[in-house]
């Protein structure tokens, strides 16, 4: 029954059934849809028959058509949100203004409907498709609607109820349908293709529900009501089935659907969150949309389905239940997207949904609450990782159980991760959502085990042998990893961050991050202190170090440590914008120098980077360096180390952590000046400088540690223009990114503040882009080398910023002109190093460094090297660079000495410590290793304290050991060492004291182990400037004997370093002098120096070696009160915790030590080891010296002279040297004093030496300069005489001047050969070619007639018609209309010779004005043969570079031996010249005589031939006269060519852009004239003489008797049948090359009177051809009627004019050629004689332009100075001598020859006989001789290049119809062509090509729509020229890629039009490729 009910349905017909099912639905019972669709929607029907599709339209429509039905609904649309969804490749729009969201993007039609004109937007081709969302206030702002959206449009009226009634009750079976077909395919094997065939089956389907869902919001919401129902899904699928066919099937489908169920894979979460629904094993459907969405991932995201669901997110309640669909499937898309077989188009597809669905915070905050969606997109991440991990290899590899992920798995390279990446980025730019995420403590510690999945990936293993064999590229999928995977998620969070209340928040991540990193730690087995390893760094140690690596764990390093980026970022955070002190988040010191273990050796990886240690391993290794500090990192990697180890290096002992660097860096041996070999010496030499320049960023960069925002910007916007001036797209795409856009945020402000916009210039031929070039303020406050350092990925950024900045100074030196810094090398300037800021106090202060002992011997180290080494003392000495670093590093310490002063002063005794000699001396060390020996004192101390030997490495490691336990952690966090039982059991028993005199301060110890200390000053004295009392240390005030009492070290073991005893230990001075050392006794523990409070705390502790005892000094002081109260105690003893121990006797056998001077503070070292290092400096003295040297001159630092005064850091290394002794000076006058007794040791007297030295040179220069003045005297007067004498000569000649016969011989040129480099004049026997480039050329053809209007880009219908009128008046179409109408009258012959040829596929030639042997050609185009030929030439086509200048060339033209001088002819009357003429050209041509010139000749004649387009052969064919036609239209092409590229006029001004070259005319008229010649020689009959005849009937008696039938009867018999062309339709310009290759014995070399000749009747004959054309154009008819009547104007001109009108009209009056046929309009007859003398002035410039050219070329006349247009005419005809000289203007007629009338009237005669049978074709030529050509241009373009995208971007081929790829349209016609596509191919060659040959004779010039840039196509070869549209600044946008508008350069066009016109492609531009008729 229910068949039956729907076929009487189906009979009603489509709209008839719509109507009565419609009925049916409005009364509330719908009874007969559900059998009618039973029978539409039968599965077992194809889902996208077109007729049941059709059925539902018409049922939906209830009646209406469906047309009418989907006005209706739309008319009720609220239009309240867009909502057009568009696939990838569309174009869209974006505006940061206006948006809320970062991904939000809005259409083309609303963005233009918006005003966004003054916003911050761009324009993009989507990627991965999207939404509109204008409309969405949860995603962009009100203000940015359209009017069409929002609240801004009207709001439609309620809907009748019964309007959707019938889409209500369909709805849920058309879905339902559409599921049963997923359903069916949805079983079988999964795989991409068979899920592609499947959608593309019900393409059509789909397209149907779209368009339904297009309607408007009346039918979303029928459709969501049906999608969303459970009871409606409830009732469709599932069981019980009624017991029918559909009901069977429908069973069916369900075991489909549960199979389909079962099969998908399902996540398997830890059982912790199991209970999470979206994390459910097994997926629960309840409503159609819930099966709707696991089909769309289970299909991979189809397009068209994605497109229909996002089609429908207007409706609120829809995008509600979407949404919680989306996050229930979300943990599914990892397992899709590892099993796709293309995962890019799949995570395009899956951001294209999930974008839309997670850009609306609310919506995201509810799934976060509800659904737990951050711990489902943490955990999807997390297992999808988890099945890529591998062990980790840093450390111990065996013992390493740390897992990482596997960079080379398909995951990683094919970024599979990417989707659920940005899902989780987009949540978390959501405040809400983010500030949730860090207040759930399980959630971040599921992320941080994530992170712990990147810690230590990608582990690079260093090879040592060979080159590494494979490169690996897995490198980048690595740092894109850390970047996408870590950094961005971090950095929206921390966006977040922003106010006081946070701080818990930052603290807890902070010490999430120190939990995971500790365990991390113990994962991968890290040294948990330092330990014994062979070296960090190089194979060549001498012996164990301190060091957190072995050297084979320094063979393994990785970039990639998040989690510490973690913990510097949050930590940053929390200090800077939260109020948290770091000290309070820090864990304890051994844990943090564990921490910075990792970090440091990130930064010595760089390094060894940069030196090459890592070279073996290829490009790869470089390649992650570059992209550690790249722009895109820099931020999240680099700049979080550095801020990380600040953080260290402010709250660890600073000897310590230098102890770490060294020994990292790997150049302990180089620091402590240990003898190496050369490989090690070099290798250390670069990673010393790298470590000077890490610790110089680490104490002075600011970067996080102090700047704010708009401080930072200003910092990289200036390092980025200090390497070089950039563009504006430059600067924004190097600055270092963040996530989002906070790195832009004040990126336009400091632009403006730091830089001034440089335009391009005009006129240049480098397509030149608008730049920003820095202002003064860059160099003077702003510029930060190290800071370029750190951003520089090519070390050459770092040197150029150095050149810019010497280019600035010696520009500064020129305007002060004498100031301070004229004394300064700019040659040698050093790095402006700026002093150190002090950063935040409660972050710490990374410049304690600077206070280390172990960093100051270094530091000497560094010195003594360079001043060693300079001055011969082996080796290279280190470069400037690495002084200044130095420099740098001790001027911080000076500076850290000044604050510390500053700060005391208050509390210091103002007791000055007194100069002179007695303080001068300062400490002195000797035996001790250098990076030992200075410390304990601070910068002050160690600058002055003289090192008088060190110990080597090898032995010195021995007394430096770390302890075998590790050390005790106390609460006040300072370090000390408590030995074990063990230890003190093996410590020595006592067996010796000592006791010293009462007059000496030295202490009596063993020899083996001696310490002497004199003179001794509080060490806080250093730091304080010389203020606080002075102490004598080890002496008491009485001259009595006194004893030193020293105990033991069995005491020492007992010492109390309980804090309750801190306050006894603090105030005392402990000297232990052991007896002996045991070489095999362990180190004991070096204590570092900690800052406590306002003082150092400085300790040495007991070291062993050999037999021999060293001295452990412990020194605790406090304040210097306490230590003067100290000093007052007469007798001292060691006190082991709180006990005095007794006194020991001196033994009797030990002598007192020598007595040391009182005023000295000396500490001497002696080991039994003799191997001792000379040093014999200090600090002072080194740079004493190294000022000397870099001054060039012997004491040249004095405190006495005045310093520099200047407020910017400029200098070189000697101001910056005297700057930093100045400030020791200053802070210590002992150091001053140290400064000058040094001065008086090194250079005793050197000032009075100096002096006289001075003295003497100025005496000598004084004596030169009077030298020279007296030598410069005499030669004065010599040659006065002399020229008296030749004045004399002169005058006594003058006499027999005129009698005197001179005869000027001419000189042979001579030429010189690039190839032989040998100069000789050109001969027969061995020619001289010049270099040319032979190429056709169409750009005559495109010329335009005058007044036609300027050709434009068509972008509508009627511009498109419009051009195609203006194609039709193109020269090229003239000629070959003229052509056509000449062929069809008369003989091939006759008007082949008649005319020109090459307008189009012509040639054109082109030298560069270099010479070379033709034989020495030969063998260039021989050796460019050879199997090595370069790539980018076509030897074989003779193609080949000026050996010169490079330039591309493909031919030579042989230049001819001038003839020998012939006597010039007395001058003759006009006729008597044109007899002469005739004599010429009767003349019979004699054969040439082959030699080498005329093979050359010939050869270059065939390189023309070949480069002719094949239109000429084709058009012309191959006869002597279409030869000669061809060979005569060579020089005619060029000389058009040089006009048009002169602006089609012979003006002064303007002059071209492209001065054009007169090199190639008359060779080329050589070879065209041999060619004529030989052609006349072997019996052509080109009837040049019978013209001749007819053209100057007068020239002979002889002649006249033959006239013109004498050249008719010449033309029937070459001819057969007597058609000759009549010389008033013959070119004037054509006959001019006849005559000038055939008159002359050697052309083009004709004397001047002849051509004069030649030119005045050829000008006759274009006068007459001119009147006659005006005269069959009816231009005179007005001006005759006039005159017959008695109005004309009776002057001379009208009688000139009329005269000659008259005479044609009699003349042709039988031959109706003349004949009125109403073609000028009686509105525009011309009545005024004077406006027709213009039109036959303008119509006879063309002839005169190319006389004049040819005179210019072959007789070397310059061209007249013509400066307005008007002008020209009469200019032309002087210059030609055509006419008399003088000032007035001429007339046309006035240059008329003698007998110019009767040969016209017979001219006119041979024209009238001529006429027969083809009258109309003759009538048009006549009519059209003539034309006035306007210049050829380009299409002219519209300024905003919007426009031409949004025409042509969808615009379709006319070809194959389809839309091109790439549309590319031609400039030359408008074509649109399918650039590079298979689509539009003609026998192999592309469009592109097929059409440049065809429009541009092989030149071609495309737009690329979608890219902006041109195309330009050059016979077999294709570039890139460049874009004409250009933003804001002047720059191009290629492929559109920022989007920003773009507007047309005129200077560009012009300069595209000037190399197009002047054919200068191949010369200007270097980027050819072949196109292998391709594009």
């Amino acid at each position: 029954m229910s068949n039956s009910t729907a076929q009487v349905l189906m009979k009603k017909g489509k709209r008839g059934a719509a109507a009565y099912i419609h009925a049916d639905c409005a009364n509330g019972s719908p009874q007969h849809l559900g059998p009618l669709l039973d029978v539409l929607l039968n599965p077992s029907k194809a889902i996208d028959e077109w007729e049941t599709i059709d059925w539902c339209r018409w049922l939906l429509a209830g009646g209406r058509t469906p047309d009418e039905f989907a006005a209706v609904v739309r008319s009720y649309d609220k239009h309240d949100k867009c909502g057009l969804v568009w696939i990838p490749r569309v174009v869209a729009y974006r505006c940061r203004t206006c948006g809320i969201s970062p991904c939000m993007s809005i259409c083309r039609e609303c963005f233009y409907r918006g005003d966004h004109s003054t916003h911050d937007f761009n324009m993009f081709l989507s990627q991965a498709g999207g939404a509109c969302d204008c409309g969405d206030n949860s995603v962009m702002k009100e203000d940015g609607f359209c009017s069409n959206h929002g609240n801004k449009c009207p709001r439609p009226g309620t809907a009748p109820a019964e309007l959707m009634c019938v889409a209500e009750a369909m709805m849920p079976r058309l879905i339902l349908r559409l599921l049963q077909h997923f359903r069916e395919n949805g079983c079988g094997t999964p795989n991409s293709d068979g899920y592609r065939i499947a959608v593309q089956e019900c393409e059509g389907y789909v397209q149907m529900l779209m368009e339904f869902n297009n309607m408007g919001d009346l039918m979303r919401s029928a459709m969501t009501k049906a999608l969303i129902n459970p009871q409606m899904y409830r009732n469709l699928v599932e069981p019980p089935f009624p017991d029918t066919e559909y009901g069977h099937y429908m069973g069916e489908s369900n075991k489909m659907y549960e199979k389909a169920i079962e099969s998908f894979p399902a996540p398997e979460p830890p059982d912790e969150y199991r209970h999470l629904p979206a994390l459910a094993p097994r997926l629960q459907h309840n409503t159609l949309l819930d099966e709707f969405i696991f089909w769309t991932f289970k299909y991979e995201f189809p397009q068209n389905v994605v497109c229909f669901l996002l089609n429908m997110l207007p409706d609120q309640d829809y995008k509600e239940h979407l949404t919680r669909t989306f996050v229930m499937h979300y943990a599914r898309i990892p397992l899709v997207l590892e099993n796709s077989a293309d995962p890019d188009t799949l995570s395009n597809r899956v951001v294209h949904m999930s974008v839309q669905l997670f850009s609306n915070e609310a919506l995201a905050l509810r799934c976060v609450q509800q659904l737990h969606l951050l711990h489902v997109m943490v955990l999807s991440l997390r297992l999808m990782m988890g099945k890529i991990l591998v062990q980790n290899t840093l450390h111990d590899p065996a013992k390493n159980c740390h897992y990482v992920i596997d960079c080379t798995k398909r995951v990683m390279k094919e970024h599979c991760y990417w989707p659920l990446v940005s899902d989780f980025n987009n949540v978390l730019s959501h405040k809400s959502v983010a500030l949730l995420f860090l207040q759930d403590d399980a959630l971040v510690d599921m992320w941080f085990e994530f992170l712990s999945m990147l810690q230590g990936m990608n582990v690079n293993v260093r090879e040592t042998g060979g080159h590494i064999e494979f490169e690996p590229s897995s490198y980048y999928a690595a740092f894109s990893c850390e970047l996408e995977a870590a950094a961005y998620p971090m950095w929206s969070v921390l966006a977040h961050l922003c106010e006081p209340a946070h701080a818990p928040l930052a603290a807890r991540l902070v010490a999430a991050a120190i939990r995971f990193l500790r365990a991390w730690l113990h994962a991968v087995r890290a040294p948990e202190k330092p330990r014994r390893a062979c070296c960090t760094f190089n194979t060549f140690a001498a012996g164990p170090i301190l060091a957190y690596f072995k050297l084979s764990e320094t063979m393994h390093a990785s970039f990639h440590f998040p989690l510490h980026r973690y913990l510097a970022a949050f930590l940053c955070a929390g200090v800077r914008a939260l109020g948290v002190s770091a000290a309070s988040l820090l864990p304890a010191r051994p844990l943090l120098a564990q921490l910075a273990a990792h970090p440091l050796r990130v930064q010595s990886l760089f390094y060894e980077i940069l030196a090459g240690v890592w070279v073996r391993n290829g490009l790869q290794i470089k390649g992650q360096a570059m992209t550690y500090i790249q722009a895109n990192f820099c931020n999240s990697m680099v700049d979080m180390d550095i801020y990380w180890l600040q953080i260290c290096a402010a709250h660890l002992p600073p000897d310590q952590f230098l102890d770490m660097c060294i020994d990292t860096f790997g150049v302990r041996e180089w620091l402590s000046m240990t003898p190496m070999s050369t490989v090690q010496s070099a290798e250390q030499d670069a990673m010393v400088e790298g470590l000077l320049t890490f610790l110089a960023i680490l104490v002075s960069s600011r970067t996080n540690l102090g700047n704010d925002e708009l401080t930072q910007s200003r910092l990289e916007v200036s390092t980025l223009l200090a390497a070089g001036d950039k563009t504006h797209s430059q600067l924004l795409e190097l600055m270092p990114e963040r996530s989002g856009n906070a790195h832009t945020r004040n990126f336009e402000t400091v632009l403006k503040e730091v830089s001034v916009y440089r335009a391009p210039p005009r006129g240049s031929e480098s397509l030149e882009q608008g730049l920003f070039v820095p202002r003064e303020a860059v160099w003077r406050s702003y510029y930060e080398p190290l800071h370029v350092l750190r951003r520089a990925v090519h070390r050459r950024d770092f040197h150029a910023s150095m050149d810019r900045y010497a280019a600035y100074v010696r520009e500064k030196q020129k305007s002060e002109n004498g100031g301070p810094l004229a004394n300064i090398n700019t040659n040698a300037l050093w790095p402006p190093l700026r002093p150190a800021k002090a950063p935040p106090e409660a972050a710490g202060d990374p410049r304690a460094l600077c206070d280390s002992g172990v960093l100051h011997g270094a530091l000497l180290a560094v010195l003594h090297r360079g001043v060693r080494r300079r001055d011969g003392g082996g080796g290279a000495a280190p470069p400037d660079h690495v002084l200044a670093l130095a420099v740098f590093l001790l001027h911080t310490a000076a500076q850290r000495a000044a604050e510390a002063h500053a700060a005391d002063r208050a509390d210091a005794r103002e007791v000055c410590v007194a100069g002179g000699e007695g303080g001068a001396r300062g400490g002195r060390v000797s035996g001790a290793p250098l990076l030992r020996a200075l410390c304990g004192g601070g910068i002050l101390h160690s600058a002055r304290t003289l090192v008088a030997s060190v110990a080597p490495l090898h032995a010195a490691e021995r007394a430096h050991r770390p302890p075998a336990r590790p050390q005790q952690q106390h609460s006040d966090s300072d370090t000390e060492w408590e030995p074990s039982e063990s230890e003190q059991t093996r410590l020595p028993p006592p067996t010796k004291s000592v006791s010293l005199p009462a007059t000496s301060t030295a202490l009596a110890v063993p020899q083996s182990l001696e310490m002497v200390r004199g003179n001794s000053v509080s060490d806080d004295q250093s730091d304080t400037g010389g203020d606080t009392p002075e102490m004598r240390a080890l002496e008491s005030g009485s001259s009595d004997m006194q004893a030193l009492v020293v105990q033991t070290l069995q005491a020492l073991p007992h010492l109390d370093t309980d804090t309750d005893a801190e306050g006894d230990v603090d105030n005392q001075m402990t000297l232990a002098i052991p007896d002996h050392l045991d070489p095999d006794t362990p180190p004991v523990a070096i204590d570092y120096v900690v800052r406590r409070h306002e003082r150092y705390v400085w300790r040495h502790v007991c070291l062993r070696s050999g037999s021999s005892s060293v001295v452990a000094v412990v020194v605790i002081v406090r304040s210097p009160a306490d230590i003067v109260t100290e000093m007052e105690v007469q007798e001292w003893a060691v006190r082991a915790g709180r006990a005095t121990p007794p006194a020991l006797p001196a033994p009797p056998d030990l002598a007192p030590a020598p007595a040391a001077r009182a005023d000295d503070t000396q500490m001497e070292l002696h080991t039994q080891s003799d191997e001792q290092i000379p040093v014999n400096e200090s600090i002072i003295s080194l740079l004493l010296k190294l000022h000397s040297q870099l001054s060039g001159r012997l004491d040249s630092f004095s405190l006495e002279e005045p310093a520099p005064e200047l407020d910017e850091p400029i200098g070189d290394g000697p101001l910056f040297i005297g700057a930093l002794l100045r400030q020791l000076a200053a802070l210590d006058a002992r150091c001053a004093a140290s400064v000058r007794a040094l001065r008086r040791a090194l250079w005793p007297h050197q000032r009075e030496r100096q002096a006289e030295q001075r003295a003497r040179e100025r005496r000598e220069k004084e004596e030169r300069s009077r030298r020279a003045r007296e030598r410069q005297q005499q030669v004065m007067r010599e040659f006065a005489r002399r020229q008296q004498q030749f004045l004399s000569a002169i005058q006594s000649m003058e006499g027999d001047a005129d009698a005197m016969d001179w005869e000027e011989e001419p000189l042979e040129r001579d030429y010189d050969c690039v190839i032989c480099n040998t100069t000789a004049p050109t001969t027969a026997a061995d020619p001289i070619g010049l270099v040319v480039l032979l190429q056709s050329t169409s750009v005559l053809g495109h010329r335009r007639r005058a007044g036609s209007g300027v050709p434009r880009l068509p972008l509508a219908e009627a511009e498109r018609a419009r051009l195609a009128a203006q194609q039709d008046a193109t020269a090229a179409a003239h000629h070959y209309r003229l052509h056509d109408d000449l062929a069809q009258n008369f003989d091939q012959e006759s008007w082949v010779l008649s005319v020109s040829v090459g307008w189009e596929g012509g040639v054109a030639a082109q030298s560069c004005g270099h010479h070379l042997h033709l034989r020495c050609l030969r063998a260039y185009l021989r050796s460019l043969a050879a199997p090595q030929r370069p790539h980018n030439l076509h030897v074989e086509r003779g193609e080949f570079l000026c050996p010169v200048c490079r330039q591309l060339a493909n031919s030579a033209l042989p230049l001819a031996p001038r003839p020998p001088p012939a006597r010039p002819p007395p001058p003759a009357h006009h006729y008597d010249a044109a007899a002469a003429v005739l004599d010429m050209l009767q003349r019979e041509q004699p054969t040439p005589t082959p030699s080498r010139l005329s093979e050359a000749m010939g050869k270059a004649m065939e390189d023309m031939t070949g480069t002719a387009g094949s239109k000429l052969k084709q058009r012309y064919g191959s006869s002597p006269a279409a030869i000669f036609t061809f060979v005569a239209s060579l020089a005619r092409t060029n000389l058009e060519c040089e006009l048009v590229q002169r602006g089609g006029r012979l003006l002064s001004c303007p002059p071209p852009r492209y001065k054009p070259r007169d090199d190639c005319i008359v060779p080329l008229l050589a070879v065209a004239g041999a060619h004529g010649r030989a052609l006349a020689a072997a019996g052509a009959q080109l009837g040049v003489a019978a013209t001749w005849r007819a053209l100057v009937p007068g020239a002979a008696a002889a002649a006249a008797a033959g006239g013109t039938e004498g050249g008719s009867a010449a033309l029937a018999a070459a001819g057969g049948r007597a058609r000759p062309v009549p010389l008033l339709l013959r070119d004037p310009a054509a006959l001019l090359m006849h005559f000038l290759l055939l008159a002359p014995a050697h052309p083009p070399h004709l004397d001047i009177q002849y051509f004069t000749c030649i030119v005045k009747a050829l000008y006759a004959l274009t006068y007459y051809q001119i009147v006659n054309q005006l005269c069959a154009n009816g231009v005179f008819s007005a001006v005759l009627e006039a005159g017959a009547s008695g109005d004309a104007a009776a002057d001379d001109d009208a009688g000139g004019l009329l005269d000659a009108a008259k005479l044609l009209m009699t003349s042709l009056a039988g031959s109706h050629l003349l004949d009125d046929d109403g073609l000028s309009d009686s509105s525009e007859r011309i009545t005024d004689i004077a406006k027709i003398e213009a039109q036959v002035q303008e119509l006879a410039l063309g002839y005169l332009r190319i006389a004049a050219l040819v005179r210019r070329h072959v007789y070397g006349a310059e061209l007249p100075e013509v400066e307005a247009p008007q002008l020209e005419f009469s200019a032309l005809l002087r210059y030609l001598e055509l006419a008399p000289g003088g000032s007035d203007a001429l007339t046309a007629a006035s240059a008329l020859p003698p007998g110019a009338a009767p040969a016209a009237r017979a001219w006119a005669r041979q024209l009238a006989a001529s006429v027969n049978g083809g009258q109309l074709a003759t009538r048009r030529v006549v009519r059209s001789l003539h034309a006035s050509w306007a210049g050829p241009w380009l299409l002219a373009l519209p300024r905003d290049y919007d426009r031409v995208f949004t025409h042509y971007h969808e615009r379709v081929c006319l070809q194959c119809g389809a839309v091109p790829k790439e549309a590319s349209v031609c400039l030359l016609c408008g074509t649109l062509v399918c650039l590079k596509q298979p689509c539009c191919r003609h026998h192999q060659v592309a469009e592109a090509v097929q059409h440049a040959v065809e429009c541009g004779g092989g030149t071609g010039i495309f737009l690329v729509v979608t890219s902006t840039y041109i195309i330009v196509i050059r016979g077999r070869r294709a570039c890139l020229w460049g874009s004409l549209y250009l933003d804001d600044y002047d720059e191009e946008d290629r492929d559109l890629k920022r989007g920003k508008p773009l507007y047309l350069s005129q200077d560009r066009a012009e300069l595209l039009q000037a190399q197009w016109l002047a054919h200068r492609f191949d010369h200007t531009k270097r980027t050819w490729v072949w196109h292998r008729d391709s594009l």
